[in-house]
């Protein structure tokens, strides 16, 4: 019965050897996807991003005040019941853009989009733009995309907020800016 099994593992180790290229793809896939998986995790991290996702609206709304101020923009801050959809007007160059805040767990829907559409006219701007801790639905990346309203979703709002620390040398937490400028 022993002999049976020589031939079977001397097969199966034939097999192992003659796909090895095979085995090293796949770990080096591996350590690509877990080293990546560590670096967004990172990025995360220094974003400040999950102290974003537990702040109320109107902190968020201070802080991408704060966020729009070290990436050199004028800030005017709306807010508020009867603000027609807008939450800040941001300038630079001459170019106001209206900024519509939405801090939300779920996806962000086409009312956000149009809101900030009507409140580009209603204050005299040029542009306007939501920004989200959140996703977009895809009827609100259509829309906006006809209607040419600007979107931050997560992943933008995580690029601006590392960009605007880099230019600053900024490493503290998001709330903690908040509390600060705010």
């Amino acid at each position: 019965m022993e002999g049976m099994f020589d031939p079977l593992a001397g097969a199966v180790w034939q097999a192992i050897r003659m796909l090895w290229p095979l085995w090293l793809a796949l770990i080096a896939l591996l350590i690509v996807r877990v080293a990546l998986l560590l670096y967004r995790r990172r990025r995360l991290a220094r974003a400040g991003i999950a102290e974003i996702d537990r702040m109320s609206g109107p902190v968020f709304e201070q802080y991408l005040a704060t966020l729009f101020r070290s990436l050199g923009y004028r800030v005017e801050r709306i807010g508020g019941a009867g603000d027609f959809g807008a939450d800040l007007i941001v300038v630079r160059d001459g170019a106001r853009t209206i900024v519509q805040a939405k801090r939300y767990a779920r996806s962000v829907g086409v009312k956000a989009v149009q809101e900030a559409f009507a409140a580009k006219n209603m204050y005299g701007c040029s542009a306007a733009m939501v920004v989200t801790n959140s996703r977009f639905t895809r009827q609100a990346q259509a829309l906006a995309r006809a209607n040419r309203v600007e979107l931050w979703d997560r992943d933008v709002l995580i690029e601006r907020i590392l960009a605007a620390r880099r230019c600053k040398g900024e490493t503290r937490p998001a709330e903690e800016v908040v509390r600060q400028e705010g």
